[in-house]
């Protein structure tokens, strides 16, 4: 093999690795908008709620809650109570900016998925082996990691598994199609625990007889 092909296999071998890291970083990013998103919902949700129950009870004269069971300086305390809460969703809300994340992650999602399809088209229209398109693809694929927001150290081990896991998920639906989902799911779980349970056992052995050699 030449010195230029196998300049070329190597890039080639680059670009696919770095096809997998785009793959894994959108599903990672993907969870993270969607559970930045969720969060803000909620939090909105619960101040939006709040506020508009304070605001009716705010209007209602003492006779009108005791005749609902209420006894009126109780009733003042838990909306002042409620009105303390609100406070703080409030502040919350304004410190931790979780629609904010969610858009920079929704941001990311977009910019990796358009260079994962750049990929693709690359790959069906060279198979890879064009030197001068995976240099673009590299440069671009530069270019987009700098401007991603970060992953979480203690998410990232996490959400790696999701993604992996995703990844098998989807390959059993295709192959059976029929089957419910969370039937494959779960036995993917049961096949993951048993499989790790042996794996443990079986260094657990290693470890022994290494020690009896000693």
């Amino acid at each position: 093999m030449s010195e230029e092909d196998q300049g070329n296999n190597s890039t080639k071998q680059e670009n696919e690795r770095q096809y997998e890291l785009i793959d894994q970083l959108l599903s990672m990013h993907s969870s993270l908008r969607d559970k930045y998103e969720r969060r803000a919902f909620l939090l909105n949700t619960a101040l939006i709620g709040i506020s508009l129950v304070l605001s009716v009870f705010a209007f209602i004269e003492d006779e009108v809650l005791e005749s609902l069971g209420y006894r009126p300086p109780m009733a003042r305390f838990f909306f002042g109570f409620s009105a303390v809460i609100v406070l703080i969703l409030s502040i919350t809300e304004f410190r931790v900016d979780w629609r904010a994340m969610g858009a920079k992650h929704d941001e990311a999602v977009r910019h990796l998925a358009e260079l994962k399809g750049r990929y693709r088209r690359a790959f069906n229209e060279s198979a890879g082996n064009d030197s001068k398109k995976n240099s673009r693809l590299t440069t671009e694929y530069q270019k987009t990691m700098a401007t991603l927001p970060p992953i979480p150290d203690r998410r990232f081990n996490q959400l790696k598994a999701d993604h992996q896991f995703k990844r098998i998920l989807s390959q059993r639906i295709s192959q059976n199609p029929k089957a419910p989902v969370w039937i494959l799911r779960a036995r993917m779980r049961w096949e993951g625990i048993w499989a790790a349970l042996k794996k443990e056992g079986t260094n657990d052995a290693d470890a022994g007889r290494e020690i009896r050699n000693d």
